[in-house]
């Protein structure tokens, strides 16, 4: 079989392997976000221990402390060109019975919109029990990096509007904060989910003439993270399928002999021609995936067939001269199949290696 063939063969392949190995790759264990805040985790799946009751608020001095939960029911409309996502949950807070309805004072930080279809508020033993429906749409700065590989840590914030952390503090209630196993995600997969409680400094007082000015102040802030992982890998041939075209296209033009003037002018068209493909591939990728300020997976796979288009164009340039000084055809058809086998080769495991990497586990 000739050289050109065994090699188309061999890339064909390789690629081949790539794809086999994103699709059948087992999901590692997430990452623990790292945060500023103080961070309580939640169980990997609601499926975890069961909830149990939690003791009284002690109030003993100090500002008021108020449990805080969420229970997340509905995730969708992913959109990194807009950098956002919907959501919808449940919120409830449990406080003493001589406080205020905290859920009143809540906001959303990083909320685009949101609407409160349900609420409700009861008094109990261990104190006024608020609960409210949350459902709206929130920023999210989508990193594609490792796309179609990428894990994405979803945040919807929840911040106190009125009252400062010198008077009220947020408990989070890791029991029952959880999320609805009945939530399906077309192409993701839920690992985990946290709830975090902490403070929001701010280097400002508001104007409140009872603080001096310039002094600082802080606002209690919940966090519900969402860990999700992509599962649906059909994103990658979608996205390289030109440049995997160019490369092909590259590699078929040492079949075209500098030593034979006709097959000329046809080799570096095919060179220009996988060029122009590959520029294109790599043009509708990024109006796909969005513009960003860093290079994804996929650029790199464009980069690399560009890379290998361009040595083949150098290697016809420097047989074809090669030629033209000494004459020697045998010795200018060895030196195009060493450049090819190795370029193609080289350029194969470029490929294996940034998708290997993409598929390591991420640190988040």
């Amino acid at each position: 079989m000739p050289w050109p063939k065994l090699l188309a063969i061999g890339l064909s392949i390789g690629l081949t392997l790539v794809l086999a190995l994103g699709s059948a790759a087992p999901a590692a264990a997430a990452a623990q976000p790292a945060s500023p805040l103080p961070v309580t985790p939640l169980a990997a799946s609601p499926q975890a221990a069961p909830p149990v009751a939690a003791p009284p608020l002690a109030q003993a001095g100090g500002p008021e402390k108020l449990r805080i939960g969420a229970y997340l029911t509905s995730l969708g409309d992913f959109d990194p060109a807009k950098k956002s996502f919907s959501a919808a949950f449940w919120v409830w807070s449990v406080g003493p019975l001589d406080g205020v309805k905290s859920l009143d004072q809540l906001e959303f930080p990083n909320a685009i919109k949101v609407e409160s279809p349900n609420a409700l508020q009861e008094t109990t033993a261990q104190g006024i029990w608020s609960q409210r429906k949350i459902v709206g749409s929130f920023r999210h700065g989508w990193d594609l990096r490792r796309f179609p590989f990428d894990r994405q840590l979803l945040r919807i914030e929840m911040e106190e509007a009125e009252r400062d952390t010198a008077s009220l503090v947020y408990v989070p209630d890791t029991a029952n904060s959880s999320f609805d196993p009945e939530v399906n995600l077309s192409g993701w997969r839920i690992l985990s989910t946290q709830l975090v409680t902490g403070s929001k400094p701010y280097h400002t007082s508001f104007g409140d003439p009872r603080l001096p000015p310039g002094s600082p102040s802080a606002y209690a802030r919940a966090e519900l993270r969402v860990l999700l992982e992509r599962t649906d890998r059909s994103g990658f041939w979608k996205l390289t399928v030109g440049a995997v075209a160019a490369a092909l296209m590259a590699l078929a033009s040492y079949g075209l002999r500098v030593d034979q003037a006709p097959a000329l002018s046809p080799r570096f068209g095919l060179l220009a021609g996988s060029t122009f493909a590959a520029v294109i591939s790599l043009r509708s990728a990024a109006t796909e995936l969005g513009a960003s300020g860093y290079t994804t997976l996929i650029d790199s796979v464009h980069a690399a067939v560009l890379l290998y288009i361009l040595v083949a164009t150098a290697a016809g340039v420097v047989a074809w001269r090669g030629f033209l000084r000494h004459g020697d055809v045998a010795s200018v058809q060895r030196l195009e199949k060493r450049v090819a086998g190795f370029s193609t080769l080289l350029f194969s495991a470029l490929i294996l290696a940034l998708v290997l990497g993409a598929m390591a586990p991420p640190t988040i």
